[in-house]
């Protein structure tokens, strides 16, 4: 009896794994990544503003939480309100990446980094820039639609912003 009954609990446990990576598979396979890359902070550190990419800001216009570039092919699928638009100017890059590197400087004692945003193929869709330590994600949708969550409201966020104090920058 004991030796069905270890056979029985191991089948059972056989049958939770192959489910839960049966459906984390199936979540996971539409999740797109963000990659360190020199090139994308460079890019913004230059105030490179490729033609075939639309900007994006998260949180302050003059001071970001994050800045980001993504192919015009591509479509962002969620609230209007995550995410604003900007000009593709080099004047206003350079104003909101000097900002931000000031802002992170001062707040956290780092400098912002770029990362690569690659679709759930691993092919590159645009350029992000950003503190360090962000909480973040993508999900890749039918059509070309991606839908990028903003950044969690972590502590860091909240420093970053000068929230920590009850006042807002």
């Amino acid at each position: 009896m004991r030796k069905s009954g270890m056979i029985s609990a191991a089948l059972l446990a056989a049958v939770f794994v192959g489910l839960f990576t049966g459906c984390s598979g199936k979540l996971l396979k539409d999740m797109g990544s963000f990659k360190p890359s020199i090139e994308a902070t460079e890019n913004f550190k230059k105030f490179i503003v490729r033609s075939d990419y639309n900007y994006f800001i998260s949180g302050s216009d003059v001071y970001p939480v994050a800045i980001f570039g993504l192919q015009k092919d591509v479509v962002i699928d969620s609230d209007e309100d995550l995410w604003k638009k900007i000009e593709p100017k080099t004047e206003i890059m350079a104003d909101l990446v000097t900002n931000m590197q000031r802002r992170l400087n001062e707040c956290c004692l780092q400098s912002p980094h770029g990362l690569d945003i690659l679709d759930n193929q691993g092919r590159k869709i645009g350029e992000w820039y950003s503190m360090l330590g962000l909480i973040i994600g993508i999900k890749i949708k039918e059509g070309g639609k991606v839908v990028i969550y903003p950044p969690s409201d972590t502590d860091e966020v909240k420093k970053y912003q000068d929230r920590t104090s009850g006042k807002a920058r």
